[in-house]
């Protein structure tokens, strides 16, 4: 099974776009000759169990096709197995709603071009965050990016507007900028301790997040480092006058935003309700510890 690909793929991801879109996928990965199996998912976190059954049959390349949460799970699935993370590889074929992750590495959504850079099989080797929830002591690994506040809130909410499709994001972002208040957080990381009302702290290992917004600085994804930003004292008024800015990344370069770089990190926040997200799936409330693990994972890129 080492050279055939187990594909994992969430049939309602981008609103049904993985259905409707299946039996041309399965035509596409046929003319290009790529011997592979696959599974639908078919409850949250089934990739998890897909994942430890296909590795245990001998599977060590996997094809996620959906969004950002499909890819996450299957990410944790793969680091929670078994096995040296190491002997595996990860494709994507992005047909979800935001599909961050690819854009650091230029995936298209494009079917046959992202099958094509699955056929080359040429690898990147990344790093992988992992977060302790202080409040449950559960463990959760993360290959984009994790925060806490308003991003988090944002997320709790995405699910009512999933059916905008990109626009999605951008619209539960104002509406929850109108329902938020920020919160009292205590931030721990290189020997610093900033206590600071925050909308928001990232923890980045990528470059993309929010369908598209780019709120980290210094992204390197192998570099053993999170990027770190923490948004604070940002209105509605300031997000609309610089909504361009987010999606440029020229909003990290803001006097309410710092940046830093770190290895490891602890968030703390006064409010036990403040929402922790990972790669844009809501994981917890109130307080996490996180750590980088140096080039962890294999994906393939173009």
């Amino acid at each position: 099974m080492e050279n055939t690909w187990y594909v994992i793929a969430n049939p309602i991801s981008g609103n049904g776009a993985v259905k409707r879109k299946w039996n041309e996928i399965i035509s596409i990965l046929n003319t290009n000759k790529l011997s592979f199996e696959f599974s639908f998912t078919k409850y949250h976190l089934h990739e998890l169990e897909l994942v430890k059954n296909a590795t245990e049959k001998g599977f060590r390349k996997f094809i996620s096709i959906g969004g950002d949460g499909t890819l996450h799970n299957v990410v944790n699935g793969i680091m929670s197995q078994k096995h040296n993370p190491l002997a595996f590889k990860i494709a994507v074929i992005p047909l979800g709603t935001g599909n961050d992750w690819v854009k650091t590495y230029h995936i298209s959504k494009n079917l046959n071009k992202a099958i094509a850079i699955i056929k080359k099989e040429n690898t990147t080797i990344q790093d992988i965050g992992y977060i302790e929830l202080l409040n449950s002591k559960k463990g959760v690994y993360f290959n984009n990016l994790a925060g806490l506040g308003f991003d988090g809130f944002v997320v709790n909410n995405i699910n009512k507007y999933k059916k905008l499709g990109a626009f999605s994001y951008l619209y539960a972002t104002i509406i929850s900028f109108l329902q938020y208040n920020k919160s009292l957080l205590t931030i721990e990381f290189n020997d610093n301790k900033l206590t600071t009302k925050s909308l928001l702290t990232l923890v980045g290992i990528c470059q993309y997040s929010g369908g598209g917004m780019q709120l980290t600085k210094n992204i390197n994804t192998n570099d053993g480092l999170f990027d770190i930003s923490i948004a604070k004292n940002i209105s509605l008024l300031m997000m609309l006058l610089n909504i361009i800015k987010f999606y440029n990344g020229k909003i990290v370069n803001h006097k309410e935003i710092d940046n830093y770089k770190t290895s490891e990190i602890k968030i703390k926040s006064e409010d036990k309700n403040t929402f922790i997200q990972a790669d844009g799936e809501l994981i917890g409330q109130g307080a996490f510890k996180a750590k980088i693990i140096p080039k962890a994972l294999h994906f393939i890129i173009p």
